[in-house]
């Protein structure tokens, strides 16, 4: 559930996303545009044996490549396009990258898997490849004509979204359980509390300045009920959000099965609903009109915003990842939207 946080050095801190700078210096903005986050490896960047496989997908030659924007990992990962009208979207890492080749072989092995029908990009080829004694993965998707929703945000986005999610819940029912990960209560409890502190009178994070002793003490507690309220067998995405899902003539595909983990079947669905109550739509109201949520207790999906607000607070916390500028920027700006949602639902 969720990326796991990549270990890095503590270096002396750039300036990041809200904090304050030096006079005369802009602030890098505090909410992240989702659709440009990423520094990625380049084409050129990319050994020769791997380009030539990837060519090998269209036809032998590749004329232009686009790369993604979206994401928080410096692996490769571009639409590709043929000498006709052929295309396909590739993504590589080499097994030097400890954070993010895993997750490449993970998504492989998901993504193999994957029963029909599923709300998801087509994977073609998954190649391991090695390079000077260098292990590489190859992943080759459909190349899906398709957008980032948020941008802004629609109620016809977020039902494509919701349906997507319940035919997620529903097919892979049958999925093989050796691979559908471990249960999304554990993960997220294991992540160290950041209420703790501020409910004994220590001051609250810096990029959540509003965050209150008393409403600390409430977050605790609603941790504590998340074993109960995340209990399940579903078999979850783990790590939703709107760079990973595409909306492709209205229906949500969900990308980048990396993190998989198992628990309430709601909870996929709920982790996107902070960004769509941010962006000015009425969660709550979605919260009834879905039947993955309409009969949950009100103090379970509280719980379950409480782990993934303290699980936002950690990340955004760490120190910046010089590979992946924008992901501490993203771990505060969803601890905000996160503890917004939640004071307006009086979760605490």
């Amino acid at each position: 559930m969720f990326s796991p946080l990549p270990a890095v050095p503590v270096p002396p801190q750039p300036a990041t996303a809200g904090a304050p700078c030096a006079p005369g210096v802009p602030s890098p903005p505090l909410v992240p545009d989702y659709r440009v986050t990423a520094v990625r490896r380049t084409w050129a960047g990319l050994p020769d044996l791997l380009r030539r496989r990837a060519a090998a997908h269209l036809g032998g030659t590749v004329s232009a490549v686009r790369s993604a924007g979206g994401g928080f990992t410096p692996g490769f990962a571009a639409v590709l396009e043929g000498a006709g009208s052929e295309r396909i979207f590739a993504k590589a890492a080499p097994e030097t990258d400890s954070f993010i080749y895993p997750s490449y072989l993970r998504e492989a092995e998901v993504a193999r898997r994957m029963p029909a029908g599923m709300p998801v990009p087509v994977l073609s080829a998954a190649e391991q490849l090695t390079v000077d004694g260098t292990g590489w993965q190859l992943l080759v998707y459909e190349a899906v004509d398709g957008a980032m929703p948020g941008h802004p945000w629609t109620d016809r986005e977020l039902q494509a979204i919701e349906a997507s999610c319940a035919e997620a819940v529903r097919i892979l029912k049958g999925f093989p359980r050796e691979l559908a990960g471990e249960p999304l209560a554990g993960d997220l409890t294991a992540v160290p509390s950041g209420f703790l502190s501020v409910a004994d009178g220590a001051p609250a994070p810096w990029f959540l300045p509003g965050l209150t002793a008393r409403h600390a003490a409430g977050f605790q507690e609603l941790l504590a009920l998340c074993p109960e309220a995340l209990a399940g067998e579903a078999v979850l995405h783990g790590d939703l959000r709107p760079d990973n899902i595409l909306i492709r003539s209205g229906r949500a595909l969900i990308c980048d099965w990396n993190f998989l983990g198992t628990g309430a079947e709601w909870t996929d669905w709920v982790s996107v609903l902070p960004y769509a109550h941010s962006g000015g739509l009425d969660a709550d109201a979605w919260l009834q009109r879905s039947a993955l949520t309409r009969g949950v207790p009100a103090r379970h999906i509280d719980a379950f915003l409480a782990a993934l607000l303290n699980y936002m607070i950690h990340s955004g916390s760490q120190p910046d990842v010089p590979s992946s500028p924008q992901l501490r920027a993203h771990g505060r700006h969803t601890a905000r939207i996160v503890y917004d949602w939640c004071l307006r639902r009086n979760a605490v």
